[in-house]
């Protein structure tokens, strides 16, 4: 590893006292490709990442590895965000997370400061929002080994689902994950591409979740570090208040209107009404598919 400056947002610290910056998503695994490559054979080949999100979070999430990635002792079984002293241990490799910035009393003004208007711009994206059915009970029904070996691989699978079809996960919310796509010229087909497979992991249920698609007009800048940008707007709200609807109609995918009607060539979907979003003015048309 390489010995960084201790004023980056982040790093990790072996107990050698090597250290890496956490400048973006940062990967660990036994393999050389990754950002943290730990020669163990207790260690997959692709073990886990640290994820970079908006307002300086770093969130660590197991790739459902056999050997399991431990947070202060403790298998983690989804993704959790990491505070400043954490310890991470993976395999026989153990590290110190340190993030000092993110201590109490640190002000978000100081990282707003240093962000210009130029930072900030409108686009219109696809945001997609996926969330594991029934977390709370898979946690009091499943052995305790093999609940992160399921979530993990869920994660992994879903990661690259998104990543292979043009789109990126732009925050891990413990049970789910937000991701989007920018809006261009065909995007319709990596779109639909994704959802297919996305519902191809739907049907196996190792776990059940569901997902939302909305299309609209967001936010792109603002705090953020790493390579993931900060995704905002009433949109963003739209899509999550979209897949609290699918949780009450008993949908397991559900789309807008305004992404049905760029998909409809796509995929097959079914009309399931006009419904009302809290924080929303009217009744909005949504589909299943």
């Amino acid at each position: 590893m390489t010995i960084v400056p201790s004023d980056w947002p982040a790093w990790l610290e072996d107990l050698g006292g090597n250290r890496v910056a956490l400048k973006g998503s940062c990967s660990l695994g036994r393999s050389v490709s990754n950002q943290v490559a730990i020669p163990d054979d207790r260690v997959s080949r692709r073990h886990a990442l640290i994820q970079v999100q908006g307002d300086n979070e770093f969130w660590l999430v197991d790739f459902g590895s056999r050997n399991g990635t431990y947070l202060n002792d403790q298998r983690i079984i989804r993704p959790t965000r990491l505070r400043h002293g954490d310890r991470v241990k993976v395999g026989h490799a153990e590290f110190a997370f340190h993030q000092p910035r993110s201590a109490p009393g640190t002000s978000p003004k100081t990282v707003l400061a240093d962000r210009t208007a130029s930072d900030i711009r409108s686009a219109a994206c696809w945001l997609l929002v996926a969330d594991i059915i029934g977390s709370t009970r898979l946690v009091k029904d499943l052995p305790p080994d093999e609940l992160p070996l399921l979530t993990g691989l869920w994660v992994a699978e879903c990661k690259q689902t998104i990543e292979t079809n043009g789109g990126r996960i732009n925050q891990f919310l413990g049970d789910g994950f937000f991701a989007y796509w920018h809006d261009r010229e065909r995007i319709e087909m990596a779109v639909g591409a994704a959802l297919q497979a996305l519902r191809r992991l739907q049907d196996q249920a190792r776990p059940d979740f569901r997902v939302a698609l909305h299309l609209g007009q967001v936010v792109i800048g603002g705090v953020s570090v790493g390579e993931e940008e900060r995704i905002s707007g009433r949109e963003v709200h739209f899509a999550f208040r979209t897949e609290k609807l699918a949780a009450k109609l008993g949908e397991n995918r559900l789309l807008s209107e305004r992404a049905w009607g760029r998909l409809a060539a796509v995929v097959e979907a079914r009309e399931v009404g006009n419904h009302s979003l809290p924080g929303f003015d009217g009744q909005f048309a949504f589909y299943a598919f």
